[in-house]
């Protein structure tokens, strides 16, 4: 049933008025034909629908309103997709400018909250490092999710927004030097979207963001081998699927981690050592290494970075964070 049709509209309103199809139907038409109407599958006569709004509250003129209302909010979350497209594109000045006009006062909460995630996109994009920008994403959750523990959410079912707003905090948090606090929202993220089973490309796109981020903050804290994990994990997910534009950068990631390693314990992590730390079969990493889509990504900058992270003398990579547009579920 696609979004905003007349069937989907008559379905929220039979929940609204607390009625089963059966209470609805009785006298007018079939259950049968009101599971029809809600599924989009069977349109209406005039007189059958004048008698089912007037059952439900409501009348023609209202329901074009809620037409209306959903008219407004779907001509607004094509802007937002528009100005979302735009960061990521890093067309940061015509984004503001966008972002400027649109006035928040008649959106609905989701739309509310995609515009305070892109709000802080750019922010961050432009090197904003503050508390502010924390609590506008803590804000900006709390409006479909009020109660979350930020102790405990492993277990609770997000949205591509949700989710994405959660990715951007853990970048907010160790933007602002709380690398622990960080850590413990990017894992319980991490593990709350690996068990969501969604198939949704954004989903996957997050994880891959996510481990990478948390490799990165768990080198700056020394650790190491946990560091080297969610490089491995970032690195196989890149692999296993499509989303591969982060895959030169995981890969001096993980070079930097490694020499780390080496410089620490002082022993050689060279990648036809350590091979068997996430790749146990040479000849395949070798072989993933001069595929054609891995050359054409690991440019003569990547390669040169790739370079200097395992010889020293590595500039640090910042991190990563996404601002993806959500897909219709």
């Amino acid at each position: 049933m696609e979004k905003n049709t007349l069937g989907e509209t008559i379905y929220h309103l039979r929940k609204k008025a607390g009625l089963t199809q059966e209470a609805l139907a009785d006298g007018i038409c079939s259950p049968v034909s009101i599971s029809r109407i809600e599924n989009g599958k069977q349109m209406p006569s005039g007189k059958v629908l004048e008698q089912l709004l007037a059952r439900l509250g409501t009348s023609t003129y209202q329901l074009c309103n809620i037409y209306y209302e959903n008219e407004c909010q779907s001509s607004l979350r094509q802007t937002l997709d528009e100005i979302s497209e735009q960061v990521s594109a890093g067309e940061f000045i015509q984004a503001k400018k966008t972002l400027q006009q649109l006035s928040t006062e008649k959106m609905d909460i989701a739309n509310l909250q995609y515009t305070k995630m892109i709000h802080v996109a750019i922010r961050m994009h432009d090197g904003a490092a503050d508390k502010q920008m924390e609590t506008e994403l803590t804000s900006a959750l709390h409006l479909t999710k009020p109660n979350i523990d930020f102790n405990d959410f492993r277990r609770e079912l997000f949205s591509p927004t949700e989710a994405n707003i959660l990715v951007m905090l853990t970048a907010a948090k160790y933007m602002t030097g709380k690398n622990l606090e960080a850590i413990r929202i990017g894992e319980e993220t991490l593990f709350a979207l690996e068990h969501s089973h969604s198939r949704l490309s954004d989903y996957k796109v997050l994880q891959i963001n996510l481990a990478h981020n948390l490799s990165q903050i768990l080198k700056d804290e020394g650790r190491y081998q946990e560091a080297l994990l969610y490089a491995t994990k970032a690195e196989n997910l890149s692999i296993s699927g499509t989303e591969q534009f982060l895959l030169p950068e995981i890969e001096f990631s993980i070079a930097q981690i490694l020499n780390h390693m080496q410089k620490k314990t002082r022993k050689s992590y060279a990648y036809t050592i350590s091979d068997s730390l996430y790749a146990p079969d040479r000849e395949k990493r070798n072989r993933r290494f001069g595929s054609r889509i891995f050359s054409r990504k690991l440019n003569k900058r990547c390669k040169l970075k790739l370079y200097m992270a395992r010889y020293g003398n590595a500039a640090f990579f910042p991190l990563q964070f996404t601002c993806r547009r959500e897909v219709s579920r």
